[in-house]
């Protein structure tokens, strides 16, 4: 199994570690956060277009977190952590993942999710998973595990704050090759830096917050902590040539 430790946060330096990230932190991060919040508070956004991390509201931002918890760790994990096909659906797939038939944009079913405790427990069920990968997997079984795919300009930039396990591909320009290792250290930045969302928008409401978070990960780029208030690159797809 892969060592974790509740207090590292963030992928150590010296690979001969092998840690890997604390999910569970990030339900108590998530549960203090919206804690108490009202209706008016939990749906406020701002869709203009240089407000971009102000457009997904409290609210979605937690869909998003539970969303980016159960279909990350489908797509990416399904292989290990049910070898036999033999998958739970905790939420419709095909109305999930990216693609035709998705009913949302990477935020679970409005119709059917929508309460904020109906989506941390699925943002649980989540984390479950990838605690699971992390106890039942070996860190070279992680880090043997590559993949290449397209790159976009957002990934380009975040894959910046990893100390390994992920690169342009030196063999398909424009695409990004990345291990398992890389690839579960960016979801667990990835859901960490929408609960600093949250805070930003409990912050421009006047919401106090209710704890200090670890600035790791895409934290350290100044559009995801706040520093800037610019937007971030985007999910526009890199150049192949």
């Amino acid at each position: 199994m892969a060592n974790v430790d509740y207090d590292i946060v963030e992928m150590p330096e010296d690979e001969s570690l092998g840690m890997m990230p604390p999910y569970r932190r990030l339900i108590e991060w998530m549960e203090a956060e919206t804690a108490g919040l009202t209706t008016e508070q939990l749906d406020l956004d701002d869709l203009s277009p240089d407000k971009e991390w102000m457009w997904w509201s409290i609210r979605r931002q937690v869909s998003h977190t539970a969303w980016d918890a159960l279909v990350f760790t489908h797509r990416r994990c399904a292989h290990l952590l049910w070898p036999d096909g033999n998958e739970p659906e905790p939420v419709v797939w095909k109305h999930h993942h990216l693609g035709r038939e998705m009913k949302y944009d990477r935020v679970l079913d409005e119709d059917l999710f929508w309460e904020v405790p109906d989506l941390i427990e699925k943002m649980s069920i989540g984390v479950g998973w990838l605690e699971q990968v992390v106890a039942e997997q070996s860190i070279e079984t992680l880090r043997a595990d590559t993949t290449s795919v397209h790159g976009t300009y957002f990934w380009q930039y975040v894959i910046t704050t990893l100390a390994r396990g992920a690169g342009p591909d030196p063999d398909r320009p424009g695409f990004i090759k990345y291990n398992l290792e890389g690839s579960l250290w960016m979801v667990f930045y990835e859901q960490l830096t929408h609960i600093r969302s949250i805070q930003r928008l409990k912050e421009f409401q006047g919401i106090p917050l209710a704890q200090e978070l670890p600035r790791v990960g895409y934290l350290r780029l100044p559009e995801y902590w706040g520093d800037s208030d610019a937007n971030a690159p985007s999910m526009d797809r890199l150049p192949v040539e």
